[in-house]
């Protein structure tokens, strides 16, 4: 399976896991900045900075989480439950139960090596979340919070994209051919059963706080903070 569907699950499946905390880093004075960036950080209600350093908090937060979500995803016992899990779906799947079931115990070790090998500096690079240039985040733990909010906003959004799920599902058929002598069933698996996947997934999402779930965030803690300043700070970057 390619490096892009790896990168998917893996952004579909670190909600499970832990958060690592925000490595400290260094800030300057937020002087310099334009008037449309203080009214930003004004309206943010969590403490914000300009930052000038080689390793900013976002980038930090990100590779944190994405490298505890691949030790997290490489314990056998994590492994194990998303087997009985994806099991029992099979099970769902009634006449092609059996092909399923052959299909998954075929590449299912491949996909958690395909995970395993994702590197998390050059992740957060792919999806722009590491630059060498300033920009404006939370300080210390609070970038973890904040990353994480921004993070599942935009997986989100992605999966309420049509054009996004449209991806998704091109890129899975494409791999069913891989799959020697069931690149049919395959096929018609993912045309039935990924979009409710999709549609389960973004259900979840949105009715869970999934970053106090994974201890991103303080469980005691609403989402005080302005999200769409949260998201313009992020692109701004």
């Amino acid at each position: 399976m390619g490096f892009k569907v790896a990168s998917f699950l893996l952004l579909l499946l670190f909600v499970t896991c832990g958060a690592a905390q925000g490595n400290d880093f260094e800030t300057t004075e937020a002087g310099d900045a334009s008037p449309m960036y203080k009214e930003q950080i004004a309206s943010t209600k969590i403490p914000i900075t300009l930052l000038r350093s080689k390793h900013n908090p976002l980038c930090s937060a990100c590779e944190n989480i994405t490298r505890e979500a691949i030790n997290f995803l490489s314990e056998k016992q994590i492994q194990d439950k998303i087997m009985t899990i994806l099991h029992d779906t099979c099970s769902q799947t009634f006449s092609f139960e059996q092909k399923c079931l052959e299909i998954l115990d075929s590449y299912a070790t491949l996909v958690f090596a395909k995970i395993a090998e994702i590197k998390p500096d050059e992740f957060c690079k792919q999806y722009g979340l590491c630059r060498d240039t300033a920009l404006f985040s939370a300080v210390k733990s609070e970038s973890t919070c904040v990353f994480c909010h921004h993070i599942i906003d935009e997986i989100v959004s992605k999966l309420k994209d049509p054009d996004a799920e449209f991806e998704i599902i091109q890129l899975l058929l494409k791999e069913c051919n891989k799959i020697e002598g069931h690149q049919q069933q395959c096929k018609r698996m993912v045309l039935q059963y990924v979009p409710l996947v999709l549609v389960n997934g973004e259900k979840f999402l949105e009715k869970n706080n999934v970053c106090a779930m994974i201890q991103a965030c303080d469980a005691g803690k609403r989402r005080t903070f302005n999200l769409f300043s949260a998201r313009k700070l992020v692109r701004d970057a």
